[in-house]
């Protein structure tokens, strides 16, 4: 299990673990408990997937996973396009 990441992405989830797991007991002693919770599930999630993002930077040969990342940047772009054209038409 230890060579799945790189030290750097170990590093990276120790620290990103810790401050969440304060943050979800700061968010309990202010709020209570609520459905708030949900979302630091996601926000692990997003730190193992940022952590395997960092073992790709750092070790290499990620082709699938560029192809994600490359995919993930241009969908935003090219949803923002979409909607300037289609405001631009309807302005006319």
């Amino acid at each position: 299990m230890y060579n799945t990441y790189s030290i750097q992405a170990w590093v990276y989830m120790l620290i990103s673990i810790i401050l969440t797991i304060i943050c979800i007991s700061l968010n309990i002693y202010v709020q209570g408990v609520g459905l708030y919770l949900l979302l630091y599930i996601l926000f692990i999630f997003i730190i193992f997937i940022t952590a395997y993002n960092i073992t790709c930077l750092t070790k290499g040969e990620c082709n699938t996973w560029g192809w994600i990342i490359s995919l993930m940047s241009l969908i935003p772009m090219i949803l923002v396009t979409i909607i300037l054209i289609i405001l631009a038409m309807s302005k006319s």
